[in-house]
């Protein structure tokens, strides 16, 4: 694979992840956020293997962006992260002991029934 083909791979993957966290859809993102992994990896080895002197200016100005546009794409995965886990504490109470198990009372799991 090409340097160019590979960041343009990272471009489109960076764009998907974008458009699947305005979505709000949690399959595809995760979807997204694998092929944006898997991207970046690609054009990782790719510019191993790549005099990184020996750039075209563009080039390198384009490598630039999308490194600052995955790292943000990392931080917006991270907030959506931290926002899924005060939902998830919102709906099911927190609970010291475990569900599953030995527990030193023995005593049977929890189980949790919907409000209405």
């Amino acid at each position: 694979m090409s340097l160019e083909a590979a960041l343009a791979n990272v471009e489109q993957q960076v764009e998907a992840v974008s458009a699947a966290l305005l979505a709000t859809d949690a399959l595809v993102l995760e979807q997204r956020s694998t092929a944006l992994r898997q991207a970046a990896a690609e054009l990782a080895e790719v510019m191993r293997r790549t005099d990184g002197g020996s750039l075209p200016p563009a080039l390198a100005k384009r490598l630039q962006a999308v490194g600052t546009s995955v790292a943000m794409q990392r931080d917006n995965l991270a907030r959506v992260a931290a926002i899924t886990d005060r939902q998830v504490a919102a709906v099911l109470p927190p609970s010291d002991a475990t569900t599953y198990g030995a527990r030193a009372g023995g005593a049977a799991a929890r189980i949790y029934k919907s409000a209405g």
